[in-house]
């Protein structure tokens, strides 16, 4: 699964309502899959003088997932730092995801229509080992101190500061749950070139959704 299909598993969770509220949603997906492409060395940050220059795709071989394929061939058509891609990828991400999820079993579309005329989706998770194994990991991580996967580590540091996922703990320790996760996002990109460009990517979401001005259209 990927790590972007974990996020929106977690956010859409049946306690409470979907991303689409938050008009960041769409940011973090988008520097999901980016993460993906860096930790299956497809696509690197290239080095330049005083920081990250662009993406550079190291791998245009089919993923055999089409959201990351029109990933790579977002990073292979220009040349952009990873803050400007995850910007272009925002604005087609969230819905292809969403349904992907449906037509794996993993998430239901829900329609309501209120007053008679106002109609609205819903997306909610299916219940089952899927979505139990995803709780496990990040309680254990959050909650119980366990060492997170490098998977594990950037879906936790791409969710820092959503609020997605308090559903996931329980009231009294979501001050040690949010702080276990700002933790991650400090540190957990140290180590390694892999870990270092994935770190990059996480840092130009946070800077790309604090700065965003455009409100995007909730999926339907």
């Amino acid at each position: 699964m990927l790590i972007a299909e974990e996020l929106l598993l977690l956010a859409h969770d049946d306690r409470r309502t979907g991303p689409s509220l938050f008009d960041d949603a769409p940011y973090r997906l988008a520097g999901a899959l980016l993460v993906e492409l860096v930790i299956g060395h497809r696509i690197a940050l290239r080095p330049v003088p005083g920081g990250d220059g662009p993406v550079v795709v190291m791998d245009r071989a089919p993923t055999g997932r089409p959201e990351l394929d029109r990933v790579l061939e977002a990073a292979g058509a220009v040349p952009r730092r990873a803050a400007e891609l995850v910007d272009v990828l925002a604005r087609h991400v969230e819905r292809p995801l969403l349904d992907g999820l449906v037509a794996q079993g993993l998430l239901r579309r829900e329609e309501r229509t209120s007053w008679g005329v106002l109609r609205s989706t819903r997306w909610r998770t299916v219940e089952g080992p899927t979505v139990a194994a995803l709780r496990r990991r990040v309680h254990a991580v959050l909650l119980d101190g366990a060492t997170p996967g490098d998977r594990t580590a950037a879906l936790l540091t791409l969710a820092e500061g959503s609020g997605w996922l308090h559903p996931e703990v329980p009231r009294e320790h979501r001050r040690v749950a949010d702080a276990r996760m700002r933790e991650l996002a400090a540190t957990w990109w140290r180590g390694s070139a892999v870990r270092e460009a994935a770190g990059a990517v996480a840092a130009a979401v946070v800077g790309v959704v604090s700065t965003a001005t455009l409100v995007l259209p909730a999926a339907t």
